[in-house]
């Protein structure tokens, strides 16, 4: 038993160290040479693009193509109910953290982009990476392998990557629709948020020219005209109170259930249109084309 163990941790530690030593080889590359690093921070843009549309797509594809077929996610459901309860505990963790004061952010437009950021990890690249890192060792193509007992040690690690991508895939089904659902519109509202305190803090910094005679004069004449339209308001309202029947209620407004069944519609159109929105992103991602 300590020796399977051993050997499931010597295989982990193998699979992430590729991780990081590639992550160390491009930090080292954008700092050095200090004067001129080898990845300047003005190609980090392009190259980010070029390593996605190039490197991580045809990767994705590939890995998914060769492995993920729909009689192979039928005995995966407890991957998908699994990635959603992952995602739930993590944005849980993350909203119960931020209420201690250690981690309180007291921004909350901050707050709510990190709980995202927290509950949408990266789980696509970096698994179909250390995935098959870890089914180049017996103890876990082994535990994998479900066939034949004389089938060969190629074989059992082919099922065995083949079989974490496929699980790979059905996570990443339950973290797109989620993302599309909740993380999206999120990230979204939190940045309209954002621009929105940064103008009204420029608009603070800017130097106000004093009010002119003008400014004064318009707001006598607004104030003038303010007090007619209440004291117009105020005589129509007492006729129409005159002219109310008796046996009816003088409260009721025409109109506002009309008003408040409209605006159900819209929250309900809103939320179906949230739904659809994330079911066909999520049918667009490249794990579904590739499969």
């Amino acid at each position: 038993m300590s020796e399977a163990i051993t050997s499931v941790l010597i295989a982990s530690a193998s699979a992430v160290a590729k991780v990081f030593v590639i992550g160390a080889i491009g930090y080292v590359s954008a700092i050095r040479p200090k004067a001129a690093p080898i990845l300047p921070a003005s190609a980090m843009n392009a190259i980010s693009k070029m390593n996605f549309n190039l490197l991580i797509i045809p990767l994705v594809y590939s890995a998914l193509a060769s492995g993920v077929t729909p009689s192979a996610l039928g005995s995966l459901w407890i991957v998908l109910v699994s990635g959603v309860g992952v995602i739930c505990l993590s944005y849980a963790i993350a909203s119960l953290l931020g209420k201690l004061p250690f981690f309180r952010v007291d921004d909350r437009t901050d707050f709510d982009a990190l709980r995202i950021a927290a509950a949408f990890p990266n789980i696509v690249a970096l698994p179909i990476l250390i995935f098959p890192t870890l089914c180049e060792f017996p103890v876990v193509y082994n535990a994998f392998y479900e066939g034949p007992n004389e089938s060969t040690d190629g074989e059992k690690y082919k099922s065995c990557v083949d079989e974490s991508n496929a699980m790979i895939f059905v996570y990443f089904f339950a973290w797109n629709l989620l993302y599309w659902i909740i993380g999206y519109p999120t990230l979204v509202a939190a940045g309209k948020k954002r621009q929105m305190k940064n103008d009204a803090t420029l608009s603070a910094t800017e130097p106000h020219n004093p009010p002119s005679d003008n400014a004064f004069h318009n707001e006598e004449l607004q104030v003038k005209n303010d007090i007619e339209g209440d004291n117009q308001e105020r005589q129509s309202n007492n006729s129409t109170a005159a002219s109310v029947p008796e046996g009816v209620d003088e409260h009721v407004v025409p109109g506002v259930d009309a008003q408040n069944e409209s605006e159900a519609r819209k929250r309900l159109k809103g939320i179906m249109k949230l739904f659809t929105n994330a079911i066909i992103q999520t049918l667009k991602s490249p794990g579904f084309v590739a499969m």
